[in-house]
């Protein structure tokens, strides 16, 4: 089975992001938005990262975010994308 760019929305991604990145996007994310929840609700590791669990459709949210104000950001948001578009989708 291929894996298309359509199936993004169902896969579940974990980015890893530095903290000003983080800061970054969550300065400019709204506070309506699903994204902003996920944002505020990421997990700072003992290396200093900050990882956040998220959807597809999130994760997508995300990257047009980071377009227009964080480009930095990019690289690890996509990276984290085709890590787990590569995953088998395991429900349950």
């Amino acid at each position: 089975m291929v894996t298309s760019k359509s199936e993004t929305p169902a896969i579940k991604v974990l980015i890893e992001l530095s903290p000003e990145h983080h800061y970054s996007l969550l300065k400019h994310a709204s506070e309506d938005s699903p994204v902003y929840f996920r944002l505020k609700n990421a997990v700072k590791t003992e290396s200093d990262t900050i990882l956040i669990p998220c959807s597809g459709v999130e994760a997508e949210m995300l990257l047009g975010v980071a377009k227009h104000f964080c480009p930095d950001a990019l690289s690890p948001i996509e990276t984290a994308i085709k890590v787990a578009q590569q995953q088998p989708n395991r429900s349950g």
